[in-house]
């Protein structure tokens, strides 16, 4: 009879595993689609990206008809975000009908619940939203559901006590350090400071160079312009926090290695290279959309990536 109850509870486990890689990867499908929508200038009614946000501050800013890509991802946008709906509300019955064993999917899918409602608010004031707070939410919370996605699609793997414990401290403290970051980035895109330190290393604020981090403060006219004052300060904090995230990434990495996941090790110090030459790229080039594009999309696998490995990290419990 337990082995019976056993191979059942792999079983729903396993199809909870496969339905959330499939969320998960819906979820990289919407968040990418919401920030070319946002950087192609959509929702701000101008174009190009991103010079338009400039004259976008603006009351007398005339608006553009949509692109055809324009409305192309639009329309994909919300038919993936409903799919994801759907599929989670039936994620949660079929975790909830099961046996209590399921203890650790029902809260973690019951988390992406509420960040999937939290979005659908979100989403109702994200057109022509000119207020930092509304980007901050949308691209926080997207991060935040594909993490834990990511995290009930994984199970645990077995290892050394010392080493486990050791491990999953640095994944979950990587994985804050990283949601830290994304918010900064959040507000240099949200505050339209992307081109405020157009050098890499010259970024001293000034009296007002603090005005970005204020998420409730609508951007000022001369926001989006090169050398913009009022983003200096972000700028400066993300750049600075870059280093305690790449050296928390390289003991994460380290303490992987020993615990045996030597391939997540190497995945997540990969993407923080990557990481950092796409940041270089974008001050260099002057915010490209597809470098801007990448460096979202890479942000939401390093986070990704340190979800899986405290996943990695739990208690084993029958039906793994």
């Amino acid at each position: 009879m337990t082995t019976s109850t056993d191979d059942s509870l792999a079983h729903r486990r396993r199809l909870l595993q496969r339905a959330a890689w499939l969320c998960a990867l819906l979820v990289l499908v919407v968040t990418s689609l919401s920030a070319f929508l946002r950087q192609s200038g959509a929702d701000l009614g101008c174009r190009p990206w991103p010079a338009c946000h400039a004259r976008a501050a603006s009351a007398d800013a005339a608006p553009v008809p949509p692109t055809a890509a324009v409305q192309a991802a639009r329309g994909t946008h919300r038919v993936v975000a409903s799919s994801l709906l759907v599929l989670l509300v039936g994620m949660v019955v079929f975790a909830y009908r099961g046996p209590r064993s399921l203890v650790r999917e029902r809260r973690v899918l019951l988390l992406a619940l509420g960040l999937v409602l939290f979005l659908a608010v979100l989403g109702v004031f994200t057109a022509g939203a000119r207020l930092p707070a509304v980007t901050l939410g949308n691209l926080l919370a997207g991060l935040l559901l594909f993490a834990t996605f990511v995290y009930v699609a994984e199970r645990p793997r077995a290892m050394a006590e010392a080493q486990r414990l050791r491990l999953r401290r640095w994944a979950w403290l990587g994985a804050a350090l990283l949601a830290v970051q994304a918010g900064l980035g959040a507000l240099v895109s949200a505050g339209y400071a992307g081109l405020s330190c157009p050098q890499l290393l010259a970024c001293t604020p000034g009296p007002d160079g603090w005005a970005a981090l204020n998420p409730w403060q609508v951007p000022g006219p001369h926001a989006g312009e090169a050398g913009f004052a009022g983003g200096v300060g972000v700028q400066l904090l993300h750049r600075l926090a870059t280093f305690a995230v790449v050296g928390a990434l390289g003991i994460l990495a380290a303490a992987a290695w020993r615990a045996g996941q030597r391939g997540a090790g190497a995945t997540i110090l990969g993407l923080a290279a990557l990481q950092a030459e796409l940041g270089i790229a974008l001050v260099l080039a002057q915010l490209p959309m597809g470098v801007a594009l990448a460096h979202n999309l890479v942000a939401a696998l390093m986070l990704g990536t340190a979800a899986a490995l405290a996943a990695r990290t739990a208690p084993l419990s029958p039906g793994f």
